[in-house]
């Protein structure tokens, strides 16, 4: 029976000799996340539709104008679309990793033209996440890890609906979700070390974490099938 050290031995022997890729890539995401934030705002204050001050947020009269506000939230939920998508393409970069196959940086944006499919995805997660919440907070937090896997499955197969993705991650965390929140928690002492480094350390933690992550999805998706990828379940 695998635990959480075995995904972690897993993601250690696929860095080997890629830690640097690993590590651009990851920083990469984030730092496209953010530009991408920031290009919006400096856009609508250059327009005059936002308060240079906002910037800081400082400025309870961030916006000058109703059209302003229209502006701000369409093109930040443009934004998150996209964000999304660099995101779902990060785990098939890490997926490729793992399997030893076409890894490459461009992975990051293989998946930007699903980018309405993927936020109808995380908005679904969402949506049912919230709703098993109103019950109680632990069958909530309990609903995410159900709905975890679905990201990285249609990381791996784009053309597959969103129901069905969610559908398969539910398939496929029966019996694992207290192996994932262990593979989770197993970081804790990495995330604090990093911290501790102001937070540079983070930068070699984080695609640790993101790859062994990549390796439990492997496994779960394919310890009843045949294929390819070789992770010995004893």
């Amino acid at each position: 029976m695998l635990r959480a050290r075995d995904y972690r031995a897993r993601a250690r022997e696929a860095l080997k000799g890629n830690w640097g890729l690993a590590v651009g890539t990851g920083f990469a995401v984030e730092a496209i996340s953010m530009a991408l934030i920031y290009i919006v705002q400096f856009a609508l204050v250059l327009t005059g539709l936002l308060s240079f001050n906002a910037l800081a947020y400082l400025d309870e009269n961030a916006f000058p104008s109703p059209i302003g506000v229209l502006a701000y939230f369409i093109l930040t939920i443009l934004v998150n679309f996209v964000i999304l998508a660099i995101s779902v393409g990060y785990y098939y970069f890490n997926i490729n990793l793992v399997k030893g196959s076409e890894f490459r940086f461009e992975n990051i944006f293989a998946r930007v033209g699903k980018l309405f499919k993927i936020f109808g995805l995380f908005f679904m997660i969402g949506l049912f996440t919230f709703l098993w919440t109103l019950l109680f907070i632990i069958p909530g937090i309990i609903a995410s890890f159900r709905y975890v896997m679905a990201p990285y499955i249609m990381a791996e197969n784009p053309e597959i609906g969103i129901m069905e993705a969610i559908r398969q991650s539910k398939e496929m965390m029966k019996g694992y979700k207290w192996k994932y929140f262990c593979l989770q928690i197993s970081f804790l002492g990495w995330i604090l070390l990093g911290m501790v480094t102001f937070f540079i350390g983070l930068l070699w933690v984080a695609p640790y974490i993101q790859a062994a992550t990549a390796a439990f999805y492997l496994h779960v998706s394919r310890r009843n099938e045949q294929s390819g990828y070789d992770f010995n379940d004893e």
